[in-house]
């Protein structure tokens, strides 16, 4: 990757424990103006929507987060995410993508990631793109014995 993009791995056990931990990276990113991107494997539009209603902070705030996208995206073909990195890219120059996922599809997104930004470096010029990869600890239990 370029010295501009950054990787990030995590790990949770629920969709509220990834929830959760996600929120407060992202209450300050929105501060920030930062351009959140989600490729979920799971739907977690209720978890984030729950766990909102339940939180002081700004009502605008809120509605920022929501808008973020917090359904399942079966973004995988890189065809697919071509597109989606192309639209996501336009006219940004901080780009956060939150993909969460079993280990396997992580793996397949993040190399057509790699792939589509390998091919577009000189378009991408200066902008800044992180990678927060989440993975479901469940998955991995029988590797922790």
């Amino acid at each position: 990757m370029k010295k501009n993009n950054l990787k990030i791995c995590s790990f949770y056990v629920s969709d509220w424990h990834l929830t959760a931990m996600l929120l407060p990276y992202i209450e300050e990113a929105v501060e920030r103006n930062e351009h959140l991107n989600t490729i979920l494997e799971k739907n977690i539009s209720y978890n984030m929507r729950e766990i909102l209603t339940r939180i002081k902070i700004e009502e605008r705030q809120k509605q920022e987060i929501i808008k973020i996208g917090w359904e399942s995206k079966q973004i995988i073909k890189y065809s697919d995410i071509k597109k989606y990195m192309e639209e996501i890219t336009k006219d940004k120059e901080k780009i956060t993508i939150i993909v969460e996922g079993k280990r396997e599809k992580i793996e397949h997104i993040n190399k057509n990631i790699n792939k589509w930004l390998k091919k577009s470096e000189k378009k991408l010029n200066k902008k800044e793109i992180k990678i927060i990869n989440c993975y479901e600890v469940t998955e991995f239990n029988q590797d922790l014995n």
